[in-house]
């Protein structure tokens, strides 16, 4: 083999295993591979690579809230499932593409949890996961309110059909500090005062 080619291939190889070292594992992949087990009703497979990719989130998105907190439920963690799924709801409201699914999921969660209520389950374990979603950034770079996506006004739908338009409870002009988006996410921000 010519000794420029061989010289050439080495490094880029040598790249690709730099690249690949430093670049940590993308927490979608663990997301995407732990919702096709759930599919396949593999609830205990899929909640490993829930874990997996939560150890890996650095910002945490409603979607996984939403998988991990249905894929709790069919497991019986009606505790974790309870916290997941109204984490959902705090994200992204009634409005969300799994709102829905997510209230008729959250009644059966909490129906489990009150029939189940001295059964300690290993569930709870999991839940320190839940607090512990931050962002580093910092307050002088205003973050988009993801409860009104910015507009500072959510909107709802009456039982007529009709709109109705209320203020965010959280955000000023459509805009959280760093420190607010973080106690958001966390589940800990208060309503702003009228």
């Amino acid at each position: 083999m010519n000794k420029a080619l061989l010289i050439c291939l080495l490094s880029f190889f040598g790249v690709l295993s730099i690249q690949a070292q430093i670049r940590p594992e993308d927490p979608r992949l663990f997301i995407d591979s732990a919702v096709v087990f759930m599919d396949q009703e593999k609830y205990g497979e899929a909640d490993i690579y829930f874990m997996r990719a939560l150890d890996r989130i650095e910002v945490l998105p409603a979607d996984f809230c939403f998988q991990f907190g249905k894929n709790s439920l069919f497991l019986k963690k009606f505790s974790q499932s309870i916290d997941w799924l109204n984490k959902y709801l705090e994200l992204k409201g009634s409005q969300g593409q799994f709102s829905k699914e997510t209230l008729v999921l959250l009644e059966k969660a909490e129906e489990g949890f009150r029939e189940n209520r001295g059964v300690a389950t290993s569930a709870d374990v999991n839940s320190k996961f839940f607090y512990r979603n931050t962002i580093k950034c910092d307050d002088a770079t205003p973050i988009i309110c993801p409860v009104c996506r910015g507009d500072d006004v959510i909107i709802t739908k009456d039982a007529l059909g009709e709109k109705i338009y209320k203020q965010c409870p959280y955000s000023n002009n459509g805009v959280l500090t760093c420190t607010e988006f973080n106690l958001l996410i966390q589940g800990n921000l208060k309503p702003k005062k009228k």
